[in-house]
């Protein structure tokens, strides 16, 4: 089988701990642009914490795209444009707003490129040291939120939002996707909106075959796109679960170039 596009998740994945891409790794991925592979980075970030990788790798082109927020948004890597995005409705937004609130956990969220907090903290400094993206304080949720959302995220230690993730889990069905993207981020999309599903909707619209596209990833946010793929990639340093999903598991980890290994072994 020729594959003609890889779906490539970021951190943990295609950045070594240092949230670097290796050398090894990015001459690979231009051996793959030279075959006329399509590279997709496909991350829970936002667009614009992508697009300095973006950059790195050659890739702000025409016709050449990413995916951001999970799955909730397609764009054009040129310019950064939406070309599709599903957004967490406003009344579930508020509801996980007020539950955030009433269980003392800190909530963060998403607009036109923005991450939105209401104060500024331990955790959204630490958030945006990773990220790289700058937090705008609005105040009060409630009033300052007025319209949908790109998505919700919920930061703080896995313990606590292993127990919030029980007490939402009846709540989400139905109404949004719910995962951990890291131990200490639990996520919230819209239940049009993951990784597998822009994957989905990004190969028909460039005419690619499900058994084409390779998608890589270590997350329970990449599951999604694991299963959805024609070849299912997970890392060394996967989690498990993710692995048992998996049609092929990498011998070496985010620090030890597994995306050269990918390249060279399914694309070159």
């Amino acid at each position: 089988m020729r594959y003609k596009m890889v779906a490539i998740d970021m951190d943990d994945t295609l950045l070594n701990d240092e949230l670097k891409i290796t050398k090894e790794n990015q001459d690979a991925i231009q051996k793959a642009i030279e075959k006329g592979v399509k590279i997709v980075l496909c991350s829970g970030r936002a667009s614009i914490s992508i697009n300095p990788y973006l950059e790195e790798l050659g890739l702000k082109k025409e016709d050449e795209y990413g995916i951001s927020y999970n799955g909730a948004v397609i764009f054009e890597t040129k310019d950064l444009n939406i070309i599709s995005e599903e957004d967490v409705p406003l009344e579930y937004a508020q509801y996980l707003f007020s539950f955030a609130k009433k269980e003392n956990i800190y909530a963060q969220t998403y607009l036109d490129h923005e991450l939105l907090v209401e104060k500024s903290n331990e955790y959204s400094k630490r958030y945006t040291s990773i990220t790289g993206l700058r937090s705008v304080e609005i105040g009060d949720f409630s009033t300052g939120i007025t319209r949908d959302v790109i998505k919700v995220l919920f930061y703080d230690e896995h313990e606590k939002l292993v127990k919030i993730a029980e007490k939402l889990r009846t709540w989400t069905e139905g109404k949004l996707h719910m995962f951990f993207s890291k131990p200490f981020y639990l996520e919230f999309t819209s239940i049009h909106a993951n990784k597998g599903l822009a994957v989905r909707k990004l190969g028909q619209k460039l005419g690619l075959k499900r058994e084409e596209i390779i998608c890589v990833g270590d997350s329970f946010n990449d599951l999604y796109m694991i299963k959805e793929a024609g070849l299912g990639i997970a890392m060394a340093n996967a989690h498990p679960d993710i692995k048992k999903a998996a049609q092929y598991i990498t011998e070496n980890d985010n620090n030890h170039h597994a995306i050269k290994e990918i390249i060279e072994k399914f694309i070159l």
